[in-house]
């Protein structure tokens, strides 16, 4: 839930500070669509860092490994003074 919202904002973003102020999401192909929602989803992850344990066990003789992982994503979206526009 917390990922669509943070896509949603940006999008909104994207589109509030492009050049072209007249483009709808309607307006633009599948493939443009999709390299916008690729970048965004880059650009956040970039900003996150995934803390976490497993447990588990590797199957001998195969590359299958089973277990189970707790994670915790964090990110901060908030600019630093020291980030270049």
């Amino acid at each position: 839930m917390k990922i669509i919202f943070i896509l949603l904002f940006f999008t909104h973003t994207l589109f509030a500070y492009s050049d072209q102020d007249d483009v709808k999401v309607a307006d633009l192909t599948v493939q443009e669509l999709t390299e916008t929602v690729r970048s965004i989803v880059q650009e956040s992850i970039e900003k996150c860092v995934v803390a976490g344990t497993m447990q588990g066990r590797a199957v001998p003789l195969s590359l299958k490994v089973e277990g189970e992982v707790v994670a915790q994503m964090t990110c901060n979206f908030v600019k630093s003074e020291a980030e270049p526009d």
